[in-house]
């Protein structure tokens, strides 16, 4: 199983963002819409989950089923075991999680722009509504540390908590279903 360590660096300049990566070499991985419902068993409240399981597609025409773990804060950036499977039909993985018990309680969209450098992921994504953020995915928070440095945010405002809560306690919006 393997452990996603990141943070996210709010309120973001995309443009200005995607210039630094630019500059710094970064490569382009991708750019893409992500389609997300989050699915849970019947009845479970907000923030009570025992873990996270979704269903990702992007406008590429990929999908992917990814269970999450819960997080563990650790310094700056957050740790989550997950386990990632593509899936060639999202719709019939859908009736099966239906199926067995599962319901499907969220919906978002957002626009994420990716890019790679010496072992980080740097992600732009947007949101409808509200302002850009950056993930800076590394090895530890160290690396994500070094790696927020490298870019010069180093003492920007930062979440390492799920978006979720990001989205309802610092935006006040509605997590549960965002579309453009």
């Amino acid at each position: 199983m393997s452990h996603e360590i990141e943070t996210k660096v709010l309120d973001i300049d995309p443009t200005q963002m995607r210039e630094m990566l630019a500059v710094l070499g970064a490569r382009p991985v991708r750019e893409t819409r992500l389609i997300v419902d989050w699915y849970r068993p019947i009845g479970t409240q907000e923030g009570e989950d025992p873990w996270f399981l979704r269903i990702r597609s992007d406008s590429d025409g990929k999908h992917e089923a990814t269970w999450k773990g819960k997080p563990e804060v650790i310094g700056t950036a957050r740790k989550v075991p997950e386990v990632n499977i593509t899936v060639p039909d999202p719709e019939a993985l859908a009736r099966l999680f239906l199926g067995i018990g599962l319901e499907r309680y969220a919906h978002q969209e957002k626009d994420r722009s990716s890019f790679a450098h010496e072992g980080w992921l740097f992600e732009i994504d947007q949101y409808p509504g509200m302002p850009a953020f950056l993930e800076v995915e590394g090895k530890s928070d160290e690396h994500v540390r070094d790696g927020m440095r490298l870019l010069g945010v180093e003492g920007s405002r930062t979440w390492a908590e799920g978006e979720r809560t990001l989205i309802q306690q610092i935006y006040g919006l509605d997590w549960y279903d965002m579309r453009f």
